[in-house]
């Protein structure tokens, strides 16, 4: 029986994309027995996490991230997966069991002895969450230009108290006694500052948009630096038009930055100066102005949880309709054969009459928002104007100190109503963050420090003893399944729909991890390879391979884009894709179309081939690579096929058993096991599953 401490580290490990090399673990502390929970924290730090062990209760260990480690009495210990407190029960995952299963909060302190292993992986807890804090630390990056905008800033609002002040002494000085040339100097003066208002206003302006420019590269380059680097899963739990929907929101956020969002924050900082001023002037006239923003503020307080509300209802609308916008038009030539257009543009209008009702109930809520503050503000000129005029006719005031303290109101005013006319963008920058979390935050593909690189690669595979499953929850789709392939070999890999033939392959190029076991490439686990140089060294060619825009040539030297022409022809040669591209009238510089669109099916697979065999990879996998092709197109790649494998590792997945015929091995799979190998001659003698499959396809 497998340590079932080890077990419960993999399965918190396989959920956060990291590998466990249990093996390698047994092998270094000779373990046999359970260990002591001390022993399996301090192998969790030495895997990278961060461990600590704590007595909770289920109340308590919501708290804490999970999946997190128990044991039990006995002992033995289990991962907790989920929890879920209305239902006062559990997720958890058992040696015991083949499948998790659910535990009440009574039996888990029946059974365990609330000892938790709380665990988070250093990878993870090093790297910056994404948010607006982010973008905070980026902003420190230009520390000496953020000083120039403050000062900036600072002297733009001392400036706006010039106007007032003028005001103020040509309504009570000048008009009074007459004095052209004092109204001269005021003017000349006035002229000078508006100038230099001007000038420094573009200055800062200029200098904040090139720096906001340089934030948004830096993110749009991590944006897509990371989307490449998070695990296939990632993608295949998700619709293209949602990833697509969530990348451009990275154009809301740059929208909400260009819009001088941080200078309008700047300027309600420095608003306090022409609070103070109003405060110089009358304090009851100053809470006036406070009071009417202070009933502005909790408007938008109570009304921010709806908007958010609405702004997230639009999103997911959005999205909704730009994946099935996605799927229509890559879908079109099914939507053609089927003659199914209007069935498309119904549930079109659907989707997109959802949307609308979605972004008019937006845009309704922001118009009356709009509104209110709007009429407050006029009521708070209003009210100043009908208070301000007492304290005239009192004597509290003269007519030059009204208007300007009139003017500083606005003043003061103005920056909290841009804030509102730029709240629903900055609720939506918020939610434009937290989905563009949605892919910064989620683990990429962990690269390990250490990480093997072989200088030779021979080709020997082995499997041992893989478990695999898609979600912890779910069912296993490879069960202890073990093989061992010498170089130069090849495999073929037969067995009905959903047995895990393509599940393995993808195992070999570490596209998926293993919740058990592990695989080899030359006796080294691939969990300790470099992802990127292990792909590299093994050449994959599928049913529906994708070719990118581009000419012939680009598309075989994708993966080495400086291979020379003559590399280039002999891939093509072995491929047996050289004859028809010198057909063409461009050669290899023929433009393929978008997703090769201008060549057949035959066509896009034959130059597939060659763009697998281009980097000369010692392990070559063909996943269904014929199953779609028409017989002649299939016939030239089976005649070029002892080519191909020559000095080749080589799986080979198939439905048409035909094409397996020649392997050296041949193993068939049914539910996640290997239940036959041996030749096609061998198996056929056996009479069993690979005989019955043969004279079902032979009928």
């Amino acid at each position: 029986m497998r340590n079932s401490g080890l077990i419960a580290l993999e399965v918190v490990g396989q959920l956060n994309q990291i590998s466990i090399d249990s093996q390698a673990i047994i092998r270094n502390y000779a373990l046999e027995d359970e260990m002591s929970i001390e022993q399996l924290v301090r192998i969790a730090k030495e895997q990278g996490f961060k461990a600590k062990i704590k007595t909770l209760s289920p109340l308590q260990m919501s708290k804490y991230p999970l999946p997190c480690i128990a044991q039990n009495k006995d002992g033995s210990y289990v991962s907790i997966l989920k929890i879920d407190i209305q239902k006062e029960q559990m997720l958890v995952f058992s040696t015991q069991q083949k499948e998790p299963y659910a535990l009440s909060f009574q039996e888990f302190e029946d059974s365990m002895n609330a000892r938790l292993i709380i665990l988070k992986h250093k990878m993870l807890t090093d790297q910056i969450k994404f948010g607006f804090k982010w973008f905070y630390d980026q902003i420190l990056h230009y520390k000496r230009i953020v000083g120039e905008i403050l000062l900036a800033s600072f002297v733009i609002q001392l400036f706006g108290l010039v106007t007032p002040l003028f005001t103020q002494v040509i309504l009570d000085k000048v008009l009074v006694h007459h004095s052209l040339s004092t109204l001269n100097v005021i003017a000349v003066a006035f002229g000078a500052v508006i100038l230099f208002d001007l000038l420094l206003n573009l200055s800062r302006n200029y200098i904040f948009a090139h720096t906001t420019s340089k934030i948004d590269a830096r993110l749009g380059a991590r944006l897509f630096r990371h989307l490449i680097s998070l695990p296939l899963v990632y993608f295949e739990k998700r619709k293209v038009g949602n990833i697509i929907a969530r990348v451009r929101e990275l154009d809301q956020i740059r929208e909400f930055i260009a819009n001088k969002s941080i200078t309008i924050l700047l300027d309600i900082l420095f608003s306090v100066v022409f609070v103070a001023m109003m405060m110089v002037y009358s304090v009851k006239l100053a809470f006036i102005a406070l009071g009417f923003i202070f009933v502005i503020a909790i408007l938008y307080f109570f009304v921010t949880p709806k908007l958010r509300q609405r702004l997230e209802e639009k999103f997911q609308m959005g999205a909704q309709s730009n994946s099935y916008l996605v799927e229509s038009v890559t879908g079109m030539q099914t939507v053609k054969s089927l003659a199914i257009e209007g069935s498309m543009q119904k549930k079109w209008e659907d989707y997109l009459g959802k949307y609308i009702d979605s972004s008019f109930s937006l845009t309704n809520l922001s118009n009356i928002l709009s509104g209110i503050s709007g009429a407050l503000q006029k009521l708070m000129t209003l009210c100043i104007l009908y208070f301000g005029v007492g304290l005239v006719i009192e004597g509290k005031l003269s007519v030059g100190q009204l208007i300007a303290f009139q003017m500083f109101a606005g003043q003061f005013a103005a920056p909290i109503m841009r804030l509102v006319g730029l709240w629903n963008e900055f609720q939506q920058a918020l939610l434009s963050v937290d989905r563009l979390g949605d892919i910064l935050n989620s683990p990429t593909e962990q690269m390990n420090d250490k990480a093997i690189t072989l200088s030779h690669v021979e080709g020997e595979v082995k499997f041992e003893n893989i478990s695999f499953r898609y979600a912890i929850d779910g069912p296993e789709i490879l069960q202890n399944l073990s093989l061992h392939v010498s170089p130069g070999k090849s495999i073929g890999v037969v067995g009905r729909s959903g047995s895990g033939k393509s599940t393995l392959t993808k195992l070999l190029q570490r596209l998926y991890l293993p919740h058990a076991g592990g695989v080899y490439v030359d006796g080294v686990d691939i969990r300790h390879m470099n992802p990127a140089w292990l792909r590299h060294n093994i050449g994959v060619v599928l049913q529906d391979n994708y070719l990118f825009s581009g000419s012939i040539k680009e598309n075989i030297a994708f993966a080495a884009p400086g291979s020379s022409a003559q590399r280039i022809i002999q891939a093509a040669k072995v491929a047996g894709a050289h004859d028809f591209i010198s057909e063409f009238p461009q050669g290899y510089d023929t433009v393929v179309g978008e997703r090769g669109s201008s060549l057949s099916g035959g066509q896009r697979q034959r130059i597939a081939i060659a763009r697998a065999l281009l980097s000369n990879p010692k392990i070559l996998i063909f996943d269904e690579a014929t199953s779609a092709l028409d017989y002649e197109s299939e016939k030239i790649i089976q005649d070029n096929l002892k080519s191909i494998k020559a000095g080749r590792t080589m799986f080979i997945v198939a439905h048409r058993l035909s094409t397996v015929r020649d392997c050296d091995e041949i193993i068939v799979m049914d539910k996640g096991k290997i239940v036959e190998k041996g030749s096609h001659e061998e198996l056929m003698a056996q009479n069993g599953y690979y005989n019955f499959l043969v004279s079902q396809q032979e009928r």
